[in-house]
């Protein structure tokens, strides 16, 4: 066998170093790029670990509530009732349409109570309500939500005449009051304490601020018959200011179309008014001796 020529032994050897370089290039490139790839994905799970973390976190969905898209609406009633002796404050309040009894509602700094499904209530001759301006608050702290209203509660008044009040024949019967300040309405109802049962129906008007007389008419005292009926027929008298409706424990049926009183932020309707004490028309037949 003829031996290799030198010169071509040569070349063979520098390719092949040339080669060898070139692999070693690249490999080292793969290397650093792997390297520097593994180095950002620990970056990344170490940036976005914690928001996983926070997103399966169940305690956070059920105490942490949407500020953003939180809205709240109302429908309260406020009454100074002096024919009763009491205080009575009347809500219903909602978070987003949802029934809603988390929120904090005082009046004149008294704590409004929570009854459960947005329902809250008071009826106490001590709760704060007092002639002329009063100031509610409604409050929300997982909203970051607090509105306070200012309203004028009508001052106190009372019947002063009722003509004749002993009324054997379903005469006409004049009935006269002292004006209530802060008041921009009257509601004058007269009925038996058994309407719903004696065929009696109730006398309920809506009168102007300055009114301060009524003349009831002969039928109040008669049923569906024409019949006139022996009862007490109670007077009931309410100031309101600017709206009024029905509320718990009224006594009476409230007339249609009453005003009422609209408020933006919470979104509703604010009713607000002064009952004067009871008084009466007696209807009897009178038996003479």
């Amino acid at each position: 066998m003829k031996p290799f020529p030198g010169h071509l032994l040569s070349t063979y050897g520098e390719r092949l170093t040339m080669l060898t370089s070139q692999a070693a290039k690249i490999t080292m490139r793969e290397v650093s790029t792997m390297i520097m790839a593994t180095r950002i994905w620990m970056i990344l799970a170490v940036l976005v670990l914690p928001l996983l973390i926070l997103s399966c976190d169940t305690r956070g969905s059920v105490t942490t509530r949407s500020r953003a898209t939180a809205s709240f609406s109302v429908d309260m009633t406020v009454v100074k009732d002096y024919s009763a002796g009491t205080n009575i404050v009347e809500i219903n309040f909602e978070r987003n349409g949802i029934p809603f009894s988390d929120a904090i509602i005082t009046l004149e700094g008294w704590a409004v109570p929570s009854m459960g499904g947005g329902y809250y209530f008071a009826d106490s001759p001590i709760f704060p309500i007092s002639s002329g301006l009063n100031q509610v608050t409604f409050a929300s702290p997982d909203d970051d939500y607090s509105k306070s209203i200012t309203f004028e509660m009508p001052d106190s008044f009372a019947v002063t005449t009722v003509s004749p009040r002993y009324n054997s024949s379903a005469d006409y019967v004049t009935v006269r009051w002292s004006g209530s300040g802060g008041a921009t309405g009257y509601i004058l109802a007269v009925a038996t304490e058994n309407y719903y049962a004696d065929g009696t129906i109730p006398l309920r008007r809506i009168l102007s601020a300055g009114n301060t007389v009524f003349v009831v008419p002969d039928t109040t005292f008669e049923d569906f018959a024409g019949d006139l009926v022996y009862a007490v027929y109670y007077i009931y008298l309410i100031a309101f200011n600017e709206g009024f409706g029905p509320y718990s424990g009224i006594r009476f049926p409230v007339p249609e179309g009453l005003p009422r009183h609209a408020i933006s932020d919470p979104f509703g309707f604010l009713q607000h008014g002064t009952a004067a004490p009871l008084d009466s028309i007696i209807v009897r037949q009178f038996v003479r001796r």
